[in-house]
């Protein structure tokens, strides 16, 4: 199947300015050489600790950044060689829900000129049909009509998070990013909004690209799954294979973290040394070597490249 979405060898550097702790020329490099692809239809999970550049990535995506180096395309379409209207024509295929349900609304604006806004925008619906489309909208995500004149200070957080959906759903896209989008939520809550994405996959034929930290939701919603280690992908499988047979320490330790529903399991728990290191002062070699429990020779010298080892099975290690 041709793929959706195409990343290759993307790149994000931010320049640090000269300071007491950081010389001339230092940089964040917060994405650093990522390539992958989405296929049309299917969840990607993306997961990794806090920093690792899951976000930037999303907003390289989205071009709300722009890369250091690297390509994306969307179809046929190169995202960063666009122009400002064939960009504009190109952000109604692409939406992203964000994280925090909270801040990423306008507390002046009441929620059916949140919804409509994007409608506005790009000349879709005015007067009553904009009004028929937004109430359409907001039932779709499980609200109604009598929700459209409050304000989202009035709203649960699970609410603020359905009106966020909506929004970005108006101009009908066909590939959402959902950046860490239950993770700001009570549990209970969790588990709706992760129905409602795989709800709303099947009605509208979406396309994910699923943000997470935390490994039990990515497993339950994506078909595939790719694992970020400092700036870099470092295993990628199907959502089953990489669950039942991790390969990369650094994914065996992520899923070792998993609570066990079941208080008889006998599963080892992988504690790992240390902290991660900088973005800002990458370890030579392997830049999970520091804390690898497998680390030989090689790992301090030479990096790894992400190598498929198995049908659909990639992974960055120098065990394999």
């Amino acid at each position: 199947m041709e793929p959706l979405l195409v990343v290759k060898n993307l790149k994000k550097y931010f320049p640090l300015k000269r300071g007491i702790w950081f010389g001339e020329g230092a940089e964040v490099r917060a994405v650093d050489g990522v390539s992958f692809e989405v296929r049309r239809g299917e969840t990607m999970g993306l997961v990794g600790e806090s920093g690792c550049g899951k976000s930037t990535m999303a907003r390289l995506i989205l071009r709300l950044l722009e890369p250091t180096a690297g390509e994306v395309y969307f179809g046929k379409a190169s995202v960063f060689e666009t122009n400002k209207e064939e960009m504009r024509q190109l952000r109604r295929r692409m939406q992203i829900v964000f994280q925090d349900p909270y801040s990423s609304l306008d507390p002046r604006m009441p929620v059916d000129e949140i919804v409509g806004e994007g409608l506005t925008i790009h000349r879709l619906a005015r007067g009553k049909e904009k009004t028929d489309r937004v109430v359409d909208l907001l039932e779709m995500v499980g609200l109604g009509r009598e929700h459209m004149g409050r304000y989202p200070h009035e709203f649960s957080g699970g609410q603020r998070q359905r009106i966020g959906i909506a929004r970005a759903l108006a101009v009908g896209p066909e590939f959402l990013i959902a950046d860490e989008p239950v993770s700001a939520l009570d549990v209970s809550i969790q588990a709706q909004i992760i129905n409602l994405f795989e709800d709303l996959q099947e009605q509208l034929g979406l396309t994910y690209l699923f943000i997470a930290h935390d490994l039990r939701v990515v497993k339950h919603i994506s078909d595939r799954v790719a694992v970020m280690y400092l700036g870099q992908i470092v295993e990628l499988a199907d959502s089953d294979e990489l669950y039942r047979n991790p390969l990369h320490p650094y994914t065996q330790a992520l899923l070792s973290a998993i609570p066990e529903v079941d208080p008889q399991s006998k599963r080892q728990r992988i504690f790992l040394e240390g902290d991660p290191p900088s973005p800002v002062q990458i370890p030579s070699g392997c830049r999970f070597h520091p804390r690898c429990p497998k680390r030989f020779d090689r790992c301090d010298q030479e990096e790894p490249v992400l190598r498929e080892v198995s049908a659909g099975h990639w992974v960055s290690c120098h065990l394999y």
